[in-house]
């Protein structure tokens, strides 16, 4: 069932693969309705149980699903919130941006009071969005996801993470990955996302010691990497447009960074990209 910015399928038979898109900003839940049941991400084998939901973002190159049953809700981030700020917009997607890994998606497991719960909003977003050209039913399929979304996060901040951590930072990490992936071309230091979250780029370094393990700084160079990744795989640009796309000064300097994080240049990725 599709609208201009939201999809939503009932039911997906695998084997199927997901192919985040840089260009559209969109993001995919899937929700395991079938038996236990495996999902490769970047070539990383997840086992995931019945009624078990993953939230992909956009900082994996290739999501496959190997086996079961599936429920998938593909969006535009525009979809949540069309007329009000990003960081409004923001306040649904914190999920999407967590303390994750490639081989540890951010997911939720529903009990069964939960069950319940989800599947009366699921039905709802089915319902509406049968008529989603009527602007009453539009809002109300909207509202239904808008629910779908924080009652995830209610869920995810409870029970998923078995580290010490206080909610505040992992706001904060939420926050600081989720402006990296929307600002990742133009925004190179930390210290430009520490300014937006009126923080100091010390706290921000204190926060992912604890916690992480990786550097907020190395975040940012993931990001950026992947998408220099996607557009020498799936786009014939050239290479020194990736490099002005991504503000660096020059191609050589793109080229030195690219070879820093894949150990080979841009141009021996693309060719053997072309070749597996």
């Amino acid at each position: 069932m599709f609208t201009q910015n939201i999809n939503v399928i009932d039911r997906l038979q695998t084997p199927f693969t997901l192919m985040p898109n840089d260009l559209d900003e969109e993001l995919t839940i899937i929700w395991n309705i079938g038996a236990i049941s495996n999902v490769k991400v970047d070539g990383h084998e997840i086992e995931i149980g019945k009624n078990c939901i993953l939230f992909v973002s956009e900082f994996y190159m290739k999501l496959e699903a190997l086996s079961g049953t599936f429920r998938v809700i593909k969006f535009n981030k525009t979809f949540i919130n069309p007329i009000d700020s990003l960081k409004n917009t923001g306040e649904y997607l914190m999920i999407f941006y967590g303390l994750h890994t490639v081989d540890h998606l951010p997911k939720i497991m529903l009990n069964e009071k939960e069950v319940i719960i989800f599947e009366t909003l699921w039905q709802d977003l089915l319902l509406e969005i049968k008529n989603i050209n009527n602007p009453i039913s539009e809002a109300l399929t909207r509202n239904s996801f808008q629910r779908f979304l924080l009652l995830s996060q209610k869920n995810h901040a409870v029970t998923e993470f078995d580290i010490p951590i206080d909610f505040k930072d992992l706001r904060l990490i939420r926050e600081f990955q989720y402006l990296v992936n929307t600002n990742f071309k133009d925004l190179m230091k930390v210290s430009d996302y520490a300014s937006i979250l009126k923080i100091s780029p010390k706290k921000i370094a204190e926060v992912f010691g604890c916690c992480y393990n990786k550097k907020a700084s190395e975040l940012i160079a993931d990001r950026r990497n992947l998408y220099a990744k996607r557009q020498l795989m799936h786009t014939d640009e050239l290479i020194k447009n990736i490099a002005y796309e991504l503000n660096f000064s020059d191609s050589q300097a793109f080229s030195h960074f690219f070879k820093k994080q894949n150990r080979m240049t841009p141009d021996e990725f693309r060719t053997n990209s072309k070749t597996v």
